[in-house]
């Protein structure tokens, strides 16, 4: 996963919002495919991480999500600047980023969809996803949310 794209998206949208903060991150790591879920998760994003379910979800499922996460249009109060959501700068990162995503659910032989009780990396009020992607003998993480 190619944590670059992600930063650059995040970067734009929190630099063309009012009162929104947005967070990307992949974390890769290797792990045995018989190793549950919660313990790659854990392990991926730290000691404070409580896991609070996981539920299988097709790749489709997954690029959805996130496309919807990150085109989440705001109110008046928050969100990202229309303008900017409109502009084909951010038609590029978010390509890059889907294109990117997409790969990565394609290569993977498992792909859940979970919430975390505690530990959270970033305070996600508007939106959020995490996604767990494993094949053979890795994984990758990918959490996005947004925050006031």
């Amino acid at each position: 996963m190619n944590q670059d794209a992600l930063s650059a998206l995040a970067e734009f949208l929190n630099a063309a919002g009012w009162n929104y903060s947005v967070f990307l991150q992949s974390y890769g790591t290797p792990f045995a495919a018989s190793v549950s879920s919660e313990v790659v998760i854990h392990s991926a994003l730290g000691a404070t991480a409580v896991v609070g379910g996981c539920s299988e979800v097709t790749p489709a499922e997954a690029l959805a999500e996130v496309k919807e996460s990150l085109t989440y249009a705001g109110d008046s109060g928050a969100g990202p600047a229309p303008q900017a959501m409109q502009s084909e700068h951010f038609a590029e990162l978010l390509d890059t980023v889907l294109a990117e995503v997409g790969a990565a659910v394609a290569r993977s032989t498992r792909i859940e969809r979970f919430w975390l009780k505690e530990g959270h990396p970033a305070y996600p009020v508007f939106w959020d996803f995490a996604f767990l992607l494993r094949k053979e003998n890795e994984a990758v993480v990918i959490v996005g949310s947004s925050s006031d």
